[in-house]
């Protein structure tokens, strides 16, 4: 299983990542001066890391963020207003169609750009708009892990540049690599309790509405059960209705607040059958949660999108075993190269 040696590259991805990224962004002329406005731009796995980055960037510039696919954006495009925008634009691959027109289309329109990609030779790289490479590695199978978290951290290091912030992730190698393994435990122990659900609702709030639409993302394409993610607001406001005795519903919690909220749904619905865990990164224990050990650094807070999902990496890996499934392969293996998403492969 290939890519349970990606998931584990992990804590040395992300903690270095910040330090070899540096100099290219101080050297960005789209991050010159602060926006006022700031487009989201990116599909699948890239949206899901964006999510997880709009509040760092609204809190750190002060500017409007707005997220849109890259379809709604080459639909709709934002109209130059004098206000001084930077579009973001995330593709991991860089060949994704329709970010790569989006980019393009940004740049005619004048504004900043900046694309995140992990293939500095992708058409997105060659657009023209600033472009910065994650230094990540190869990373073969489908189903992406240190791609996806190496895409919110860069986001992350963007909008800390753009807010005169540091940052140094560099003394947690080795919380991350314990949060890797107890994540792998603790998917282990969710299988053997509750074998393959007929559903998991994952849900989160702020930052992790990403995070858990990104593990969604991952169940459902690695394994092939059916998985949806919400916002916490939403899966309170009647998508825990569609829960059975079968289900596992799995919240996310940063803080206090959102683990009480949490830890009240499940109070709530598993006397009714569904059951109900936590991924609780806030330190106020419920009896809930996951036995996961996260990083113990409050002022990376705001950062912890970037690891939350790593236990579900490992848990849709996990149910696919269980169903027979390659997790390296994804449940439908070449089904994506027939959506017309990407440019035809050159044939042999």
């Amino acid at each position: 299983m290939q890519i349970g040696a990606y998931i584990r590259e992990q804590p040395k991805v992300l903690a270095e990542l910040p330090a070899k990224t540096a100099a290219a962004l101080a050297g960005f002329k789209s991050l010159a001066k602060k926006p006022e406005r700031i487009v989201l731009v990116g599909t699948g796995s890239s949206m899901n890391a964006l999510l997880c980055a709009a509040d760092a960037f609204e809190e750190l510039t002060g500017a409007t963020v707005v997220a849109k696919e890259p379809e709604a954006y080459l639909r709709l495009p934002p109209k130059p207003d004098g206000r001084h925008t930077l579009v973001v634009v995330a593709s991991q691959s860089g060949t994704s169609l329709a970010p790569v027109e989006a980019a393009k289309k940004a740049l005619a329109a004048g504004f900043a750009v900046v694309a995140v990609t992990g293939d500095g030779e992708s058409a997105l790289a060659k657009t023209g708009a600033d472009a910065l490479v994650m230094p990540i590695g190869a990373e073969t199978v489908g189903p992406k892990t240190k791609g996806y978290t190496a895409t919110v951290l860069s986001l992350f290091a963007i909008a800390a540049k753009l807010g005169n912030r540091k940052l140094d992730l560099s003394a947690l190698v080795k919380p991350l690599e314990a949060t890797v393994e107890t994540g792998l435990a603790a998917a282990k122990d969710l299988l053997a309790r509750y074998g393959v659900p007929d559903y998991i609702l994952m849900a989160g709030q702020s930052q992790h509405l990403g995070s858990a639409l990104e593990s969604g993302l991952k169940i459902a394409e690695i394994s092939g059960v059916p998985t949806a993610g919400f916002d916490t607001e939403e899966a309170l406001h009647g998508h825990s209705y569609g829960t059975t005795k079968q289900s596992l519903v799995v919240m996310i919690a940063q803080n206090e607040a959102e683990a009480k909220v949490a830890a009240n749904l499940g109070e709530a619905l598993t006397p009714l059958g569904p059951r109900l865990v936590i991924a609780n990164l806030s330190g106020h224990a419920t009896r809930f949660d996951l036995v996961v050990d996260w990083p113990k650094a409050p002022e990376y807070d705001w950062l912890a999108s970037s690891w939350a999902p790593i236990p579900f990496q490992w848990y849709a890996c996990e149910l696919a075993q269980a169903r027979g499934v390659d997790p390296d392969k994804m449940i439908y293996p070449g089904l994506g190269d027939k959506l017309n998403v990407r440019p035809p492969k050159p044939k042999a």
